[in-house]
C-alpha cells in the first residue's frame, strides 16, 4: 500500500544545461517546445555544447540530442516538489504502510480520517466504563514493558510506546536517544519531573532511523503515541538470543485491561493520596491519569521498574 501522496512520473530535462530543471511530461506543452522539434538548432545552450557524440551541432536531428527523460518520484503533499530518481517503492516509507508515520502526511490528512481511512481498529472499553477507554490497535504487537512494534512490511518495523505508558507518564520534559542506528535493542531515556527513566525495547532490531523530532517536541510522544510519537524505525534482525514474547490482537486488549487493574492495585498498596476515587463495591476502577506526576522520585522509579523495565520482564 502506497501513500496517497506518493507519485511516480516521467520528467524531461536538458542534459547540456548547467542547472537541471525537470519538467513533468504529463501535461507538458511539447507543441510549442523548442527541444522537441527542429528548432532545437536555434538553442544557444545546445549550440555551445555541440553533439554529445561528435562535439558538433546536429542540425538534422528531429529533436535535441540533449533532451533527456527519466522516471522520478515525488510527494504531492509537499509545498515544494522535489523530484528524486525512482527506486523500488517498498524501499521508501512512502511505499509501505509506514507512510502513516510521516509528519507531512499526518499534517495534511484530517485527524478524524485516520480512523476511517488509514488506522486499523482499536480495542476499547473496560467493564462498560467509558471514562478510560483502552486503546490497543489490533495490528500492533506489544512488549511486556508497553512498547509496540508495527510490522509495516516484510522485514520492516516501527516502534513506539502504547497509550497505557503514555497515560502513566503524563508530560515528558526531555527525550534522549541512546541508540539511533545499528543492530541493538532500541533504547531511549525519558525525563519526567527531572527524573530519568530508561526505556528499552526487549528485542534487537536493525535501526535505520529514530524520531529525532521528539527531542524538540517531546509532547508528541504522549499526545500521539501510535502516530507522530513513534520512536524507532528499522528492520527485524536475526539473533541467536530467544525473543521476548509479544502479544497482539484481542489478547492485547485483555492484557492492557489487566495492566490497568494491576496499576490500580499497585497505587493503592502505596497508601498515597494517589487514588482512583471509586467505590469499593463497584468493582476495580481504572488508575488515575499521569500517576507519575503525584509520586516522589523513589516512588516514580519503583513504579517504572515494576511496569516498564526490560530487566523485570523475565521475573514476572
Amino acid at each position: 500500500m502506497n501513500c496517497p501522496f506518493f507519485k511516480e512520473q516521467q520528467v524531461k530535462y536538458c542534459g547540456a544545461a548547467g542547472y537541471r530543471k525537470m519538467i513533468l511530461l504529463d501535461g507538458a506543452d511539447t507543441g510549442h517546445e523548442r527541444c522537441s522539434g527542429p528548432f532545437h538548432t536555434e538553442c544557444s545552450v545546445a549550440g555551445r555544447a555541440g553533439s554529445p557524440q561528435t562535439g558538433l551541432a546536429d542540425t538534422a536531428a528531429p529533436v535535441c540530442p540533449f533532451l533527456r527523460q527519466s522516471l522520478v518520484q515525488y510527494c504531492t503533499a509537499a509545498a515544494f516538489q522535489k523530484f528524486v530518481p525512482a527506486s523500488e517503492p517498498s524501499l521508501l516509507r512512502c511505499g509501505r504502510p509506514a507512510y502513516r508515520y510521516c509528519d507531512l502526511y499526518r499534517t495534511t490528512v484530517p485527524v478524524d480520517s485516520f480512523r476511517s481511512a488509514g488506522s486499523p481498529p482499536c480495542c476499547s472499553g473496560l467493564g462498560g466504563q467509558e471514562a478510560r477507554p483502552i486503546c490497543a490497535p489490533l495490528h500492533l504487537d506489544y512488549a511486556p514493558n508497553h512498547m509496540w512494534l508495527d510490522r509495516t512490511a516484510p522485514g520492516h518495523c516501527q516502534i513506539g510506546i502504547d497509550a497505557f505508558l503514555a497515560g502513566v507518564l503524563g508530560s515528558v520534559e526531555q527525550l534522549t536517544f541512546l541508540t539511533v542506528a545499528g543492530v541493538c535493542q532500541p533504547w531511549v531515556v525519558l525525563t519526567v519531573r527531572g527524573v530519568d527513566l530508561h526505556l528499552e525495547f526487549p528485542r534487537r532490531i536493525r535501526i535505520s532511523a529514530a524520531n529525532l523530532y521528539l527531542r524538540a517536541e517531546p509532547v508528541r510522544l504522549t499526545a500521539d503515541p501510535y502516530g507522530a510519537g513513534w520512536l524507532f524505525e528499522g528492520s527485524t534482525a536475526e539473533s541467536s538470543e530467544p525473543d521476548v514474547p509479544l502479544v497482539s490482537g484481542s489478547k492485547a486488549a485483555s492484557w492492557v485491561s489487566e495492566e490497568y487493574r494491576r496499576l490500580d492495585d499497585y497505587l493503592s498498596r502505596q497508601q498515597q493520596p494517589v487514588t482512583s476515587g471509586h467505590d469499593a463495591t463497584a468493582g476495580p476502577a481504572l488508575a488515575p491519569t499521569a500517576p507519575l506526576e503525584h509520586l516522589s522520585r523513589e516512588q516514580m522509579l519503583s513504579l517504572f521498574s515494576e511496569f516498564f523495565s526490560t530487566h523485570e520482564i523475565g521475573r514476572r
